[in-house]
């Protein structure tokens, strides 16, 4: 590869226009040379400001032999599909979360990359923020002492139009499937410990949700197998313009110690004027997530795919924030607890997903 991995990026929408992109300009060791999306106008703006290849069908992308690594950006329900198709190429895989919408459809993203001998990494970008890795470092040296519950709060009011695919139960899954899967893998990932049942309370707010049929609010309990417990809530259905200042929240506390930290960057200035009222700057495109987040998840990929080492985010930690995922959502229609590991007659739901 001769020390630089050559990236084609399959979907230029608002998370790969926005947050994917951008960073590979940062990345010495990686160079974008093909972007694709079925929307022309959208690939053509992401090939000028890029330099690479436009294509409205990643196959005839994927017959590029000089492409090492392919960056998927597509929506929820065609991860697997993709992914498959790219594993199959011989080419390297970074994709968006969640994995899959069916634990069935990510374990064929498994064994399709095990079977083609590539690395697969799902973006969890939770674990490449500096703020959280930065918890994650104190947890670990004892600080708190043993964890015993951890709070996170992400609230938001998603911008997206009614017929936009995360509203979709078959295509995004809403949000518990969307952000959800952030906290569940934030817990797993700070508690070191799997969880065991998880309970789920959730509703459909705005319009767009009720007419998708799906959950725009969310709380999601999980409890883990050491102990401890995981509270979430997830939520697209705050009134827009808010404010920053309470958007993402993580509290953990232990036997010896706690651990606070509020999201207060995002928007840490409030201006008012007789004009246009009230404005809160808004720091970072996305808000929960720092745009550098995205560069240092890709660059590690980047350095795995490199120095032939495995990702910090296995596929099996992106399968295991998925079934918890699954199992909330399950819970928050059943209004019952579910026990992990998902068990075959709990796995009805998965198929409506797909």
């Amino acid at each position: 590869m001769g020390g630089i991995i050559r990236v084609g990026l399959i979907g230029c929408g608002n998370i790969g226009m926005g947050a994917h992109l951008p960073a590979y300009a940062h990345i010495p060791e990686a160079e974008l040379v093909a972007v694709c999306d079925i929307v022309e106008k959208r690939v053509q703006a992401a090939a000028e400001c890029s330099g690479a290849t436009a294509y409205m069908d990643y196959r005839q992308l994927l017959k590029r032999r000089d492409i090492d690594m392919v960056d998927i950006c597509l929506p929820s329900d065609l991860h697997a599909e993709a992914s498959i198709s790219v594993a199959e190429a011989g080419k390297h895989i970074l994709c968006e979360k969640p994995m899959a919408h069916t634990l069935e459809a990510a374990q064929a993203m498994i064994n399709a990359t095990q079977k083609a001998g590539v690395k697969l990494m799902i973006g969890q970008v939770r674990r490449f923020d500096h703020r959280y890795a930065s918890i994650k470092a104190q947890m670990d040296a004892g600080k708190v002492g043993r964890q015993v519950f951890i709070r996170r709060a992400e609230r938001q009011f998603l911008p997206f139009p009614p017929e936009a695919w995360q509203w979709d139960t078959k295509r995004g899954g809403g949000v518990i499937l969307d952000i959800g899967v952030h906290a569940t893998d934030l817990f797993r990932w700070l508690f070191g410990q799997e969880a065991v049942e998880v309970y789920a309370v959730a509703k459909s707010v705005r319009e767009a949700a009720r007419e998708a049929g799906s959950y725009d609010h969310a709380f999601i309990t999980c409890k883990f197998d050491g102990g401890g417990v995981g509270f979430a809530e997830a939520s697209w259905a705050y009134p827009q313009g808010f404010g920053g200042a309470l958007y993402a929240q993580l509290d953990v506390v232990g036997t010896e110690g706690k651990i606070q930290y509020a999201d207060k960057d995002t928007n840490p200035m409030l201006i008012y004027s007789t004009e246009k009222g009230h404005e809160l700057p808004r720091y970072f495109r996305f808000m929960s997530t720092t745009e550098y987040a995205f560069e240092e998840e890709i660059r590690h990929f980047v350095r795995c795919i490199l120095d032939d080492r495995e990702p910090v985010v296995s596929p099996q930690d992106a399968c295991a924030a998925l079934e918890m995922a699954l199992a909330a959502q399950r819970s928050a229609e059943t209004g019952q607890p579910v026990h992990l590991p998902l068990q075959e007659e709990t796995r009805w739901r998965e198929s409506t997903l797909a």
